[in-house]
């Protein structure tokens, strides 16, 4: 397809047309660098303009994904988020086939306020240990989370999720207790600066928000979590029982 200039249809709409059948027809693979601005722009024998415009329109339908600092990619394929699983991260990258990865960004010990105490079934004051952490697939960030873990049930905590495996595995060998069910309530927000900082996309950004009250089999509330991921990454399925 060449551009024709003399056609109703914008010069950005045609590089748009063009662009994206590149990337179908696999020029251009998901999480692959697409060309630079400047090289676009050599490429097309347009202006900055007409590219920034093309680009931002493919943007804007999720085809492709900018990253702060180091360009714009093919969006990924959406990961498949099973809103009634009961696993854990690392769970559910295995279940992808891929290996987790997970950075630490802060964990400290801190008063639960009266909104975690009550979703805990703690008292309010007692000791929390809040998580915070990004969630890493094919070595880019997928998860934003943070999560909080009553310490009077699970004294130490805060020495062992240090150790490079599970939270879920260490709960289920050291305290001897299971995620059983959880309860989640879902809404979408914009990417604040931190937030599209730690995920790597624009600000404003469209992201699920899903807060997260895990429970053991004895409906007993072992963790709260408020987990952010963009909206064209993930897929939020729920299946019909059997």
């Amino acid at each position: 397809m060449n551009l024709n200039p003399s056609t109703a249809q914008p010069l950005y709409m045609q590089i748009r047309q063009m662009l994206k059948n590149d990337i179908q027809e696999g020029k251009y693979k998901p999480d692959e660098q697409i060309p630079t601005e400047a090289e676009l722009c050599d490429i097309y024998q347009v202006s900055r303009i007409t590219i920034r415009k093309a680009i931002e329109e493919l943007v804007k339908d999720g085809t492709l994904t900018r990253i702060q600092r180091k360009g714009t990619f093919v969006t990924s394929s959406k990961f498949q988020n099973e809103l009634l699983s009961v696993s854990g991260f690392s769970e559910f990258s295995h279940q992808l086939g891929m290996i987790p990865n997970s950075r630490t960004l802060r964990s400290e010990v801190i008063s639960a306020t009266a909104d975690m105490a009550e979703r805990l079934q703690i008292e309010e004051g007692s000791q929390v240990l809040e998580l915070e952490r990004l969630m890493y697939v094919n070595e880019r960030p997928l998860f934003y989370d943070l999560a909080h873990y009553p310490l009077t049930r699970f004294p130490d905590l805060e020495k062992k999720i240090a150790r490079d495996e599970s939270t879920y595995k260490i709960l289920k060998q050291d305290y001897e207790t299971e995620i059983d069910s959880n309860d989640k309530i879902i809404n979408v927000i914009g990417a604040t600066k931190d937030l599209a900082k730690a995920l790597e996309c624009d600000v404003g950004a469209n992201l699920f928000r899903i807060v997260k009250i895990a429970y053991d089999s004895h409906d007993r509330p072992v963790h709260l979590s408020t987990f952010m991921c963009e909206t064209n990454k993930v897929n939020l399925t729920v299946h019909r029982a059997k």
